[in-house]
This record gives C-alpha cells, sequence and structure tokens, in this order.
C-alpha cells in the first residue's frame, strides 16, 4: 500500500505545483458594463456655463464636442482716492467658446481620462475709463469731460490648444456619472485695440503696455465640474 499512497501524494503535489505555477488559468474578474452611444453633459467652471455631447468611439476612447458661455461686469479704480487722477474703470469679461476633444481612458475599469483637443476661442475683455472726480492742475481745475476717457478692448487667438485630465466614463456602468475635468488651453498674448480722448490722448500708446502685462492670460486654466447622462445606447 505504500508505493501507491507515496503515488497519490506525488501526484497531488504536482497538480498544486501546477496551478500555481498559471495563476493565468484563474478566471479574470469581468470588466464593468460598457454602454456605446451618445451623452449629454452640462457643467460649469472658468470656461462658463456650458453643454457637451459625446460619441463613444470604443471602451477606452470617446469624442467630446461643446459650447460655453458667460458674461461678468465689474468696476476698478487706479491709484488711491486721495490721488490728484483717479480712473474708474467699468469692464466686462465675456466668456465665448466652442470645443471638440478626445478623451482617452487608459484604465478600462475606471473613469479617468487623458483629454486633448481645441478650443474656438471667442473669449473678450472690454473696458471704458473716465476719471472719478475734477482734476485740479496748478490752481486750474479740469472737469471730467475735459480729462477724458479711455476705452480699449483685449482679444485672443481664436483657436486655443488645449489638454488636460478629467474624471468619469459617460458609458461605463450607470448612465448617470458625476463629470470633472482639469486642463488649460493655450490663447496666446491678447491683442490690445486702445483709444483715449481729452487729455488723456497722449496716453494712446500705451496699449503695448497694458499687452504686455496681460501675457500671463495666453495660458487659461480650465476647471469644470458637471454632470452627464449617456442618452441613447448602440451596438457600436
Amino acid at each position: 500500500m505504500r508505493p501507491y499512497l507515496l503515488l497519490l501524494l506525488l501526484q497531488a503535489f504536482s497538480l498544486t505545483a501546477h496551478s500555481q505555477a498559471n495563476p493565468t488559468d484563474r478566471p479574470s474578474r469581468p470588466l464593468p458594463l460598457y454602454r456605446p452611444g451618445v451623452a449629454l453633459a452640462v457643467h460649469a467652471g472658468t470656461a462658463g456655463i456650458g453643454v457637451d455631447i459625446s460619441k463613444s468611439i470604443f471602451r477606452q476612447l470617446s469624442i467630446r464636442a461643446g459650447a460655453n458661455l458667460f458674461t461678468y461686469n465689474g468696476n476698478l479704480k487706479s491709484g488711491k482716492d486721495s490721488d490728484d487722477l483717479q480712473i474708474g474703470f467699468d469692464y466686462t469679461v465675456k466668456l465665448s467658446s466652442f470645443n471638440l476633444l478626445l478623451d482617452y481612458y487608459p484604465i478600462k475599469r475606471a473613469g479617468f481620462r487623458l483629454t486633448a483637443g481645441a478650443y474656438y476661442n471667442q473669449n473678450q475683455i472690454s473696458f471704458f475709463g473716465k476719471p472719478t472726480k475734477d482734476v485740479k492742475f496748478n490752481d486750474v481745475v479740469f472737469t471730467v469731460d475735459q480729462v477724458g476717457t479711455v476705452d480699449g478692448k483685449a482679444n485672443f487667438s481664436k483657436v486655443a490648444p488645449y489638454a488636460g485630465i478629467g474624471w468619469g466614463h459617460p458609458f461605463l456602468k450607470n448612465r448617470l456619472k458625476f463629470m470633472v475635468d482639469v486642463g488649460v488651453f493655450y490663447q496666446q498674448s491678447p491683442t490690445i485695440t486702445f483709444a483715449t480722448t481729452g487729455m488723456l490722448e497722449p496716453s494712446s500708446d500705451q496699449g503695448p503696455i497694458i499687452q504686455d502685462n496681460l501675457k500671463p492670460l495666453k495660458y487659461y486654466p480650465v476647471v469644470n465640474l458637471g454632470i452627464s447622462y449617456n442618452l441613447v445606447s448602440t451596438r457600436f
């Protein structure tokens, strides 16, 4: 009996060693449900309030097109109230853009994505300034209208390349998804158009100085938060 017992022990040992040496033989965990189709998203962030439409290409790649819009009005003053000449500015920041983006999901089971594409950029800053009070110079008082006004606009390059990361796969698992985008688009340095009237007219050559001060705006940060819903599921 002993030879038979030894043979059974050797066989059991060989089967155990074989199963440990071939872990790939174990059944793999199934991938999360993939629903290819068309998804609609609404979002808000630094690019404005917008809408996106996404189309799945395959599990790890989709294409996205969208539009963004927002307008903000404000005012500021140059210098101090005690200064002889203080200019009050009314300004408008107009955010308006359209985007075409590719989303790549490097991890099949997760919503993390890498995004690249471009924005058609119509962002614009406009401003209008005039003295906040009459100006006294050498005992002569000049009225606000005599001192003059400042009127200008800052426009950016129309095509702005974009790169970023994000979270949320609109075609994976549930139809309703929370979406996050963090990135930057390159809109180049703004072009300033600048006009002055009255006594401020000699300052009309200050446009290049203002343009230089606005150089940091060529890299525009994009942070968007939104919700996506898979409208239509298809086989492709």
